[in-house]
Formats: C-alpha cells, structure tokens, sequence
C-alpha cells in the first residue's frame, strides 16, 4: 500500500506492540526516533526525535536521540522505555504526548550505581519491563542493570518507642524504716509449664506494685 511505501525506516532495531495490538512501536536507530505503526492500516507518525542525533529531552520532535534500539512499553501502554543506546541513558516517552525525559543514565559510559543521572551505563541495547510494570531489566556492555521505573515508596515510619526512667533505686529507698511491708518471699509458678520463680521478697513486690502491698495487706496466702 501507499503508506508502507513512503514511509522510512532506516535500520529499526526495537520494536513493541501495544498492550491492545492496536499500535506497533519501533526504534528507528538511523533516523534517531521513535515511530509509531497503526496495525490496522500501516500508518507510520513520529512519536519523538528531531532525527538529529544528540540526548536532549523535549515533546515530539524538539526531543533527540543518539542511535534508539531497544524499546518496551507500560502494561497500560501510556509509556515507552528506550534504551539509548549511544547516550547510554534509559529514556522515557509518554505515548500520548511523545514527551521524553531520562529516566536513568548520566550520558557517560560507564557501571556506577546511583539513582536517575547519577547512575552510569554502558551502551544499553535491550530493555525489558517487569509484569507489574515497576522495574526495568536493561542489557548492556556493562552487563544485566535493574531500573526502578517509580521511586521505591519510603520505609515505615513509626512512633519512636518511649521508655520511661527505671523507679527501682527511688522504690528500694522505700523499704527503709516501713514497719508496714510484709516479712518473708514468695514463690510463683506461671504459665502452662508452670515455671517456679522462688524467693522474691514481698517487701520489693509492695513497694514496686501497689496491687501486692493491697493483697498482702488484707492477708493473700501464696501456696508452694
């Protein structure tokens, strides 16, 4: 048909399909975009790239690209992911508006670590997105990179744990000159394996424990 005929494709490397199949995406690793294939009819459009090389970001064609070869798309098919692959960045187009901007990659070659331009790659040629859509497995000479498509959510944060001061030295001082703390010890048992914890005062449980000082004081009898 006409439309296939005019249409110039010089060395398409990457291509998707839509989540629907509807649309065919191609990075078009001569001409320095990304284009879009309607399946129906075969209309070819640019989503983005001036088809100047170079890594700037920008809408439609005021964005470039240096050499575009390995493509993905978003489960929901609103983004591409495009491994750049001699700007050696990962770059993101919203399908929409042919917004793109870089996800990942300082534009230096190289295997640093890091988050978005502070991490190094080293001419990404393949790329592929988790089912969930939140992660990016990138092929390149440096090896199999991981790229978090969103920020990871931050940890947990919780209530700082409050521990009051101990009360142990003000409540011995108590015992002192108190003819009303009960002589003797005690021993409990506790539990279903009936753990035996043996001579604990009964002056230390009173003044530590206002429940003991009322139970021994209207006469509680422990048992052995």
């Amino acid at each position: 048909g006409r439309i296939r005929t005019v249409a110039s494709c010089e060395d398409c490397r990457g291509i998707v399909l839509s989540p629907d199949g509807s649309v065919l995406f191609l990075a078009d690793w001569g001409n320095h975009k990304i284009r879009r294939v309607e399946v129906a009819t075969g209309a070819v459009s640019t989503v983005a790239g001036s088809g100047i090389r170079g890594s700037a970001d920008g809408v439609g064609g005021a964005a470039q690209f240096y050499g575009p070869v390995g493509v993905a798309i978003s489960p929901d098919g609103s983004v591409l992911f495009v491994a750049d692959i001699s700007n050696h960045k990962i770059r993101r187009v919203e399908v929409a508006t042919g917004a793109v901007t870089t996800l990942a990659g300082s534009g230096e070659e190289g295997g640093a670590d890091g988050v978005g331009d502070a991490a190094d790659l080293a001419s990404p040629d393949e790329v592929a997105i988790s089912s969930d859509g939140s992660t990016l497995s990138v092929g390149s000479e440096g090896g199999l990179r991981q790229v978090c498509v969103s920020a990871p959510p931050p940890p947990p944060s919780f209530a700082p744990i409050v521990v009051p001061p101990s009360t142990l030295v003000a409540d011995l001082k108590k015992m002192r000159g108190d003819a009303s703390l009960p002589d003797g010890k005690v021993t409990f048992i506790v539990g279903d394996d009936e753990e035996r914890y043996e001579h604990v005062s009964k002056c230390v449980l009173c003044v530590r424990s206002v429940f003991f000082r009322t139970m021994f004081g209207i006469g509680m009898k422990e048992r052995d």
